[in-house]
């Protein structure tokens, strides 16, 4: 291929993610990592115009599919600083790498959530949430992550993913040795504080006779950590509390004075009926006062009358 020889393109590494923004649902989208040769003096340009030029292609094929592509933020080039910039937005889509190393615990958008984020909020009892783990479970069995291209794998060496038989389906192996169990509610702090790495670590490293001092070290490691996070939990709670609190005290106020406003309109326009009828003696303090207090019976959400403004319009 052309752009192949004139951007010096060795082959790509492609890691996938799956982010679900609670605005407009899954995004599901790829992090590639582009590998290109050549001269130094000129690789900083050639890589982001290598990058491009794929980032382009891409978007016309799906273009000629009936998809849609933003040109601004449908895609984004930029140059890794070094390897282990280019290594970990490789990783970034990774859910098995999330488990050891954590790479990705965030997203950017407030209303944006990582599959971990989905997972927790559904252990949690949020029904919604537990529907939306059910379909990443459902949807990405079989989606292999750090996928390398074919002619990356020739130059450097090593298998190609996607070269075997059973290309495109998720391998899993049956461990060779269960050493312990852990319960989900306790792997789920764990991974809340990032300690699932470090708990496995020293499961790697104890084995069997050591699991129950790994369980013990990482309990006791995470204690602090998830009495503070509760704390803070409680007190954004309580905040939370606090302002819905106000937001339906302001409804009610809101709609209380509208009520007011309301009756006592219908009020004066009932008393100044009253006080015409018997036009004879509207004016008399006697018959006012009594129009106001028989008003006042009738409307009782309404404002008090002003005597004045009553005698002036029934004028």
């Amino acid at each position: 291929m052309q752009a192949t020889e004139d951007f010096g393109i060795l082959g790509v590494v492609v890691g996938q993610e799956v982010t679900f923004s609670t605005v407009n649902g899954w995004h599901y989208h790829q992090h590639l990592s582009v590998m290109v040769d050549g001269p130094d003096d000129d690789a900083y340009d050639r890589a982001e115009a290598a990058g491009e030029w794929i980032a382009t292609a891409y978007a016309a094929q799906v273009r000629a599919r009936g998809g849609t592509v933003n040109d601004r933020y449908g895609w984004h080039v930029r140059v890794a600083r070094d390897a282990a910039d280019a290594s970990d937005y490789t990783a970034k889509g990774s859910m098995a790498w999330e488990v050891s190393g954590a790479h990705k615990d965030e997203t950017k958008a407030e209303t944006s959530l990582t599959p971990w984020d989905v997972a927790s909020a559904a252990a949690d009892g949020d029904k919604a949430m537990f529907a939306r783990w059910r379909e990443y479970m459902e949807t990405m069995p079989g989606t292999r992550s750090c996928v390398v291209s074919s002619s990356l794998a020739k130059k450097l060496g090593i298998a190609a993913g996607g070269d075997t038989e059973e290309a495109g389906e998720q391998v899993l192996h049956d461990a060779d040795e269960v050493v312990g169990r852990v319960e989900a509610p306790t792997w789920r702090i764990w991974m809340r504080h990032g300690l699932a790495a470090t708990f496995l670590s020293r499961v790697e490293c104890g084995g069997e006779e050591g699991f129950a001092a790994a369980v013990a070290d990482t309990d006791r490691e995470v204690e602090p950590l998830e009495i503070e996070y509760q704390r803070r939990r409680a007190e954004r709670a309580a905040i939370r509390k606090v302002e819905i609190e106000r937001k339906a005290a302001a409804i009610e106020a809101t709609r209380q004075a509208k009520r007011v406003e309301r009756d006592t309109a219908f009020a004066k326009a009932w008393a100044i009926d009253r006080l015409r009828r018997f036009s004879e003696d509207y004016g008399t303090r006697e018959r006012i006062a009594r129009v106001v207090a028989e008003a006042a019976g009738v409307f009782p959400a309404a404002a008090p009358l002003d005597p004045a403004d009553l005698v002036k319009a029934a004028a």
